[in-house]
């Protein structure tokens, strides 16, 4: 009973510990839905906040070779967001993005994120996309 007790406690104080077990739950998964039929469906996550910034990995699976596509969070939803975005996030290339972000607030409004076709005449063409929600 008391190796019981004290393996419960250890395993406590073990997910307490701040960066152990815990850091992971408190990252956000967003799902990426492909859009226009670019088959690009994947990932987002939002990091835990630390310092006033977070990190945005975006992980697609089905970018065409070579691409560069722009990616951004923007205010609204993707069934309506908003054409400005709020923040510009490094491309998408080779299926992957990592940008370090101010930190978003749950209370801040309903973002979106959305990855663009590769080239700059098709800004308003969008691949993939996913709705942050707290």
């Amino acid at each position: 009973m008391k190796f019981r007790l004290g393996l419960v406690l250890a395993l406590v104080a073990l997910v307490s510990l701040p960066g152990a077990i815990q850091a992971k739950s408190n990252n956000l998964a967003v799902t990426m839905r492909a859009l226009g039929g670019s088959g690009q469906n994947g990932t987002a996550t939002l990091t835990r906040p630390s310092g006033g910034h977070q990190t945005l990995i975006i992980d697609l699976n089905g970018e065409p070779k070579g691409a560069s596509e722009p990616a951004h969070i923007h205010p609204g939803t993707c069934a309506k967001p908003n054409p400005v975005p709020k923040f510009v996030l490094k491309p998408v290339v080779d299926g992957r993005s990592v940008t370090t972000i101010p930190a978003l607030a749950p209370t801040g409004g309903t973002w979106t994120i959305l990855v663009h076709k590769g080239d700059m005449a098709a800004m308003n063409s969008y691949v993939s996309c996913g709705d942050i929600t707290w």
